[in-house]
């Protein structure tokens, strides 16, 4: 009878639906209050994950009748798995009080497990409200709680989540004191969960200079990708690597890593990336002193540019090769490179930029003198400024 009123619910047929509700309940009067609690808790569920305002109904009946049946433990699971939809549903103050109605009968159940997933769930909420102390008292009690470790996963989720939090705020420390805590929980159980740690540690290793530490976490993060076979992941770490060997002093290391990072990039069609290698190969070769290669990593960054973001960067990069050749009193790669940086201004309507640029750049009869590869790439860039073609007519 449940399962048919059910089907019927979610269907819409409401009258059907009710019928067999209320047929059930006339056989649930012989039955036990648990079972019958448990088994609208199911029905709840169900209608709860299509958005169907009866769940609210078929939650209260639940609890009732686990409340009924004096079973301590039922009705802090019924509780938890109600505040568990609610707060999924967006309903941040019913799913607070449920929350912390679980918890509470947990604790008085000395059920450890229901607790431990109650706070958990309660943490993300107060998260989600921008309650960071709130919920990090909850995670460490969940965690004192988690005898076997069934919510280490979700809770080294939770903890990347504050040290996010913590590190838009300033407070860096607590940040990597969260991370480390979610790397030792996700171990090797939860690869996705490890790599994001990893990428986050490196990430703070580097914002505060420790370009070996930075390196060593990315290292973790890149053997986990190939063991993984995740080679998206593969090229983005080695792109980071690359930028940290750069920023480190090492040229060849920094070669080496954003090379491969490219080549696998352009394999899987993620321009955008392979753009960003491209610019920090052209800075390496400035900082060799290959003034002609940095121009053309330099002009194949443009053509690979996925959006403006992108061509901004890439103008920024131009202008670095073109200083660097202009200082070296290489003039035909100087020229090309500046040419090229007031062209991606012009059409990102930076004209304030371009006119300095083109004033300082151009050659007196205003003719461009540009490579054949650097031409193809403004023209990509155009494609992506304007994807109609309509600037052509201005």
């Amino acid at each position: 009878m449940l399962a048919r009123g059910l089907a019927h619910q979610l269907l819409g047929d409401t009258s059907r639906a009710s019928a067999d509700v209320l047929a059930a309940l006339n056989v649930w009067s012989l039955a036990r209050a648990d079972w019958a609690s448990s088994a609208l808790s199911d029905l709840a569920a169900a209608l709860s994950g299509a958005g169907n305002e009866a769940a609210d109904a078929y939650w209260q009946a639940a609890l009732r009748l686990a409340e009924r049946s004096g079973n301590v433990v039922l009705q802090a699971a019924v509780a938890g798995e109600w505040g568990r939809h609610a707060a999924r549903a967006g309903e941040a103050v019913t799913a607070v009080a449920l929350l912390e109605k679980s918890a509470e009968l947990g604790r008085r159940a000395g059920d450890d497990a229901i607790v431990a997933k109650a706070l958990v769930n309660l943490a993300r909420v107060e998260l989600d409200a921008g309650r960071g102390g709130h919920a990090m008292r909850n995670i460490g009690e969940a965690l004192a709680r988690d005898q076997r470790g069934d919510l280490r996963a979700a809770t080294a989720g939770l903890l990347i989540d504050v040290a996010a939090g913590a590190f838009n705020a300033g407070d860096t420390a607590h940040a990597e004191l969260c991370l480390e805590q979610a790397l030792s929980l996700s171990g090797g159980s939860d690869r996705q969960i490890r790599e994001r740690t990893l990428a986050a540690l490196s990430g703070l290793a580097s914002s505060r200079n420790d370009h070996a530490e930075a390196a060593r976490y990315g290292e973790e993060l890149l053997d986990s990708a190939r063991r993984g076979g995740d080679l998206t992941l593969a090229a983005e770490a080695l792109h980071d690597l690359g930028r940290i060997a750069l920023v480190a002093g090492d040229p060849e290391e920094a070669a080496r890593r954003l090379t491969e990072s490219v080549v696998i990039a352009r394999s899987l069609s993620l321009d955008s990336l392979a753009a960003s290698g491209s610019r920090a190969l052209a800075e390496v070769a400035v900082e060799r002193g290959a003034l002609l290669r940095a121009l053309g990593y330099a002009e194949q960054a443009v053509i690979l540019s996925m959006g403006q973001d992108d061509l901004e960067a890439s103008a920024a990069t131009l202008l670095l090769v073109g200083a660097e050749a202009g200082r070296a009193g290489l003039d035909d790669v100087a020229r090309p490179a500046n040419e090229g940086a007031a062209e991606i201004y012009r059409l990102l309507e930076r004209d304030d930029l371009a006119q300095i640029l083109s004033g300082s750049a151009l050659p007196a009869d205003g003719e461009a003198v540009r490579t054949d590869r650097l031409e193809d790439g403004l023209e990509a860039a155009r494609s992506v400024v304007d994807p109609t073609g309509q600037r052509e007519g201005r």
